[in-house]
């Protein structure tokens, strides 16, 4: 998993003049202080998880949080 969250970061910052903005699908703190440096590169941050399994810190850090909870109706699969 740690391997994982320094793969995401080195690939945001490697490819950061390709985009402004950026979508993290995670609750993990660690993701913190990346999403600090993106911003003050101008890059808005939108993160998506759930209440309870977001650091406090990385919710704080974002520009916008979406909680899964509050449109799962729009994403989840149907069956049918």
């Amino acid at each position: 998993k740690a391997n994982l969250d320094i793969e995401i970061v080195v690939d945001m910052f490697n490819t950061v003049d390709q985009y402004d903005r950026v979508v993290l699908f995670s609750g993990d703190g660690d993701f913190e202080r990346a999403i600090e440096l993106l911003r003050s590169k101008n890059t808005h941050i939108t993160v998506v998880s759930t209440e309870g399994m977001i650091a406090r810190e990385l919710r704080n850090a974002t520009d916008r949080y979406i909680d899964l909870n509050d449109i799962r109706e729009q994403i989840e699969k149907t069956e049918g």
